[in-house]
């Protein structure tokens, strides 16, 4: 049977890196804080709203719930954007995606002061990700996977890794990181002729489709670390790519849904915010 990487040892490291950084923030007087700006009533915005602002208190990091209900015009939302960015109070801002049918969800989040833009997903952003330079904020989902491979010592250098899904959510980005670690990365999409042979030959597989349990005893070989990044609600439950029962009597290695990845985001998320506290503060860390 295969190994289970789970997040709670991961997150556990994660906090490590940024205590001293919290630390110094608090005895500075600064409180690390996350606005999110959800637009809406969508059931998922709704979820996820209520369990970023619980694992945001639980590190230490003060969330500001910024609802707009009924559906504002786009003005009133680019608005709101933008007085958070001229609050010295608020470090980092969360706007839910996608937004309901009829906005500019791109436009819009550009508006996104980019020190804010804690989940990486402005022009900006995007750009120094891809780019290879990964100096400002990246997607958490990507940064999620770099930090499970660190953290179990999964080395990719000349390890022949391949993604299905090619979003700019995951998939361009995490590709961006592990090409930097020198991995040889393969990316796989719809247009991927005989995916499973391609997923075989793979010494770690990365799933990030949102195509529910479409990794299956098909795609996996002896020997492969799977990394299940996917994260789709089915019957009010949260589910993976990988078909995790099918797959683990097989590989060596994988991650669970829920559990895994999905588990590590929050963790990431925080880090960002502590960081762009850190930043825009001023305030240094003894260490």
């Amino acid at each position: 049977m295969a190994i289970i990487y789970t997040a709670e040892a991961v997150n556990a490291a994660i906090q490590e890196q940024w205590q001293d950084d919290l630390k110094a923030l608090q005895a500075g007087g600064v409180i690390p804080t996350l606005a999110t700006l959800r637009v809406g009533h969508k059931g998922a915005d709704i979820s996820y709203e209520k369990g970023a602002t619980k694992s945001m208190r639980r590190y230490g990091i003060d969330v500001r719930n910024v609802v707009l209900d009924p559906l504002p015009e786009e003005e009133t939302i680019i608005q709101q954007i933008e007085a958070l960015n001229s609050d010295p109070a608020v470090h980092g801002i969360l706007l839910f995606q996608p937004l309901p049918e009829g906005y500019h969800d791109h436009q819009i989040i550009q508006h996104i002061d980019s020190k804010k833009d804690v989940e990486g997903a402005t022009d900006a952003n995007l750009a120094d990700t891809l780019s290879g330079r990964l100096s400002g904020f990246a997607y958490c989902a990507p940064e999620a996977v770099m930090a499970l491979l660190d953290h179990y010592h999964i080395d990719v250098y000349g390890k022949r890794v391949v993604i299905i899904g090619c979003g700019l959510v995951v998939g361009r980005p995490l590709a961006s990181m592990l090409l930097k670690k020198r991995a040889t990365v393969t990316m796989c999409n719809t247009g991927t002729k005989k995916l499973p042979e391609v997923a075989k030959q793979a010494e770690i597989l990365i799933a990030a489709t949102g195509r529910v349990h479409m990794v299956t005893k098909e795609f996996v070989s002896p020997g492969q670390i799977v990394i299940d990044v996917g994260t789709t609600f089915k019957d009010g439950k949260l589910c993976g790519d990988v078909d995790l029962e099918e797959v683990e009597s097989v590989v060596q290695a994988v991650t669970p849904t829920p559990g895994g990845v999905s588990g590590i985001t929050s963790a990431i998320l925080a880090k960002h915010v502590i960081a762009a506290a850190k930043a825009q503060s001023g305030i240094k860390s003894e260490v």
